[in-house]
C-alpha cells in the first residue's frame, strides 16, 4: 500500500545504516483516574541496525519506557546539554584569556625588568649610592613579584593555567546520563529455547563532549534468569544476562532535541485528555446532586 504508516510512531531518527523511534505504548484507565496511565503504560524506544543489510541482516532492539522514566530521561539530557556545555564554554574562554595574557606579558616584562637593570648601571656614577642602592632593590623585588605572578612552572598564572587545562579535560570526559536493565518477567517473554530465562533489555545513554554527534544511544534485547527481591520485585539474576542484540545510534542536539520535545507534547495531550474524565467527577461530586439538596445548599 503506497504512503503506508505506523500511526504509532511519534517520531523517528532514520540514516541509510540505522533507526531510532519512539512509539506510542500508553494505556489509560477507563474510569476516572487522578494519573490516567495504567502500570503497563509505555513509550517504546524501536532501534534497528541495517548496515550489514535488511531483512534477517538488520539487528532489532526495543526498551520499553513508563511516562516518569521518559521524564526523568529528558530531564537528564537537558542537564547534562546545558551544564556541561556552559561550563565547557566558560573554561574554555578563561583559559584562552590567560593563554593570550601570558604570551602577551613574556616578553613585555623581560624587556622592563632588562631596562630597569641598564638604568641601574648607567646611573651609578650620575646618583648617590642610596638611589643606585634603592633602584637595584626595587628591580629585585619587582623580577621576585613577576617570577611569582606569571614566569616559571611555580608562578600563579601558569598554576591558573594548569588547573584550568585539567577542568577541560575533565569536562571533555564521556557522560553516562542514563542506564537501566529491566527483565520482562512474563510468560510471552520466555526463552522458548531455555523456559527458565526471560527477555532482557537494556538502555544506556552517553554524551561525548567532543564530538559532532554527542548522544550515543545504546539499545540492547537477550536473555536472563529472573529473581524475585524481597520486596516483591524483579531483577536479573547476577551473571545471568546475555545480549543477542545490540543497535548503536549517534544523535546531535538538531536531531534529538526535538524527538524528545515531541514526546514529551505527546505525552502531555495525551494526559490533559486521560484527565478529562476525572476532572469533571471531581468538579461535580454526587455529594452535591439533587440527592443530597438542602434548603440551605439550594440556594446558592
Amino acid at each position: 500500500m503506497p504512503g503506508k504508516t505506523n500511526s504509532k510512531q511519534i517520531c523517528a531518527y532514520k540514516t541509510q545504516k540505522a533507526l531510532l523511534e519512539f512509539m506510542d505504548d500508553t494505556r489509560y484507565y477507563k474510569e476516572s483516574m487522578a494519573w490516567p496511565h495504567t502500570m503497563m503504560s509505555r513509550i517504546r524506544m524501536n532501534a534497528k541496525d541495517y548496515s550489514k543489510g535488511t531483512g534477517d541482516l538488520a539487528v532489532d532492539a526495543f526498551y520499553n519506557l513508563t511516562p516518569d522514566e521518559f521524564f526523568r530521561l529528558h530531564s537528564a539530557v537537558g542537564r547534562v546539554r546545558g551544564t556541561l556545555a556552559a561550563d565547557y564554554k566558560r573554561c574554555k574562554e578563561q583559559l584562552d584569556r590567560l593563554l593570550k595574557l601570558k604570551k602577551s606579558l613574556e616578553p613585555m616584562l623581560g624587556t622592563a625588568l632588562e631596562e630597569i637593570g641598564k638604568v641601574s648601571e648607567d646611573i651609578k656614577d650620575l646618583c648617590s649610592d642610596s638611589i643606585v642602592q634603592r633602584l637595584s632593590d626595587v628591580s629585585r623585588q619587582v623580577k621576585q613579584a613577576t617570577d611569582q605572578v606569571y614566569n616559571g612552572e611555580s608562578s600563579v598564572l601558569q598554576k591558573m593555567i594548569m588547573e584550568l587545562t585539567g577542568q577541560l579535560k575533565n569536562f571533555e570526559k564521556t557522560r553516562a546520563v542514563y542506564s537501566e536493565i529491566k527483565i520482562l518477567n512474563f510468560d510471552k517473554y520466555a526463552n522458548p529455547d531455555n523456559p527458565k530465562e526471560r527477555r532482557v533489555t537494556s538502555f544506556e545513554l552517553m554524551y561525548h563532549p567532543k564530538m559532532q554527534y554527542p548522544y550515543a544511544f545504546t539499545i540492547s534485547n537477550g536473555w536472563g534468569i529472573p529473581v524475585i527481591t524481597k520486596n516483591g520485585g524483579v531483577i536479573v539474576g547476577e551473571g545471568t544476562a546475555r545480549y543477542e542484540q545490540k543497535v548503536n545510534i549517534l544523535l546531535d542536539d538538531k536531531n534529538l532535541m526535538p524527538m524528545l520535545k515531541r514526546v514529551e507534547l505527546f505525552l502531555q495531550m495525551m494526559l490533559n485528555h486521560g484527565l478529562g474524565q476525572y476532572f469533571e467527577s471531581v468538579m461535580n461530586p454526587p455529594l452535591y446532586g439533587e440527592r443530597y439538596e438542602t434548603e440551605d445548599t439550594a440556594r446558592f
